[in-house]
């Protein structure tokens, strides 16, 4: 056996890179947790914003997108539901229910957008409150399942959530500003959203690697492979130059002019470094995950 540039003998006696979460077919659990967690979050900032179609677009995101991706990912779908069972014990199964749950609650919020004349309307606070934790609780999701597998320290951090909720806001604060301003509707309230949403993370990406460099020997052996190893290029150019540092320009640029100067192009392009900050950063820490040495 031969794993990255180890030879058998050495595998899981030094510091081993995880594979099978991020390449072949790790790869499409890349994108699953991504595109879920990003139709979340443009789900969740549409409900504060009173954006319906944002409810319908965030719902077509997470489950066609995600979820097809997922299952995709999975090999044998139809044997996928036996996952449910055990959800007070399996970090998986907990996450189908939820999956599930906003399938089903979403479905009826949002289907009066595409259907008039329903007893319904979607707009009930009761049912704006459930959709928003589903909301966090899905945007969660990936990063959670990744949090509990012990052997990969890095993985283990106590910022990997509030990480993955500020990205998974941030992502989708950019994606309902995007479709409010082709939709001709007022962009101003989604434009606050997107400045704070980039400093909020900014500071938990920030505080997410000084922690894991202040953590395990394992931890910063990880965080050392992602800032000078295999996943530098990944990390530097995709989440710091694009991710990070274009839309930061692009932001202070709009708060430092009136609303009337809101470009559609530096949007686009904003909203489109954000895309790949997003994955970039996503990649970069399923990647760098070291595996503790056995012996």
């Amino acid at each position: 056996m031969k794993t990255s540039k180890f030879m058998s003998y050495e595998w899981m006696v030094r510091h081993t890179p995880q594979e099978e979460w991020i390449e072949g077919k790790g790869l499409l659990l890349w994108l699953a947790f991504f595109f879920s967690e990003i139709g979340a979050g443009i789900y969740l900032v549409s409900i504060f914003l009173n954006f319906r179609p944002g409810w319908l677009i965030g719902w077509l995101v997470s489950l066609l997108l995600g979820g097809f991706i997922h299952l995709g990912f999975l090999g044998k779908p139809l044997r996928s539901w036996r996952m449910l069972l055990r959800p007070a014990s399996s970090e998986i199964s907990r996450g189908m229910w939820v999956v599930l749950l906003f399938a089903i609650i979403g479905f009826l919020q949002a289907l009066p957008v595409v259907v008039s004349g329903l007893p319904w309307s979607g707009d009930s606070s009761a049912l704006k409150v459930i959709m928003g934790i589903l909301c966090i609780l899905l945007i969660t999701h990936g990063f959670s399942t990744m949090s509990v597998v012990r052997a990969l320290p890095m993985w283990n951090s106590s910022m990997m959530l509030p990480l993955s909720l500020v990205s998974g806001i941030w992502v989708g604060s950019q994606t309902t500003e995007l479709m409010l301003l082709i939709g001709g509707h007022d962009i101003t309230v989604a434009e606050v959203w997107a400045r704070w949403s980039l400093l909020s993370y900014m500071g938990a990406l920030l505080a997410f690697l000084w922690g894991s460099l202040h953590s395990s020997e394992t931890t910063r052996m990880s965080i050392k492979s992602i800032l000078t190893g295999r996943s530098s290029a990944t990390f530097f150019v995709g989440v710091v130059a694009i991710g990070i540092l274009i839309p930061l320009v692009i932001t202070l640029f709009f708060w430092g002019n009136e609303p009337a100067s809101l470009s559609g192009s530096l949007l686009f392009l904003r909203f489109a470094c954000v895309l790949i900050g997003d994955l970039a950063m996503r990649y970069a820490i399923m990647k760098g995950a070291l595996y503790s040495p056995l012996i």
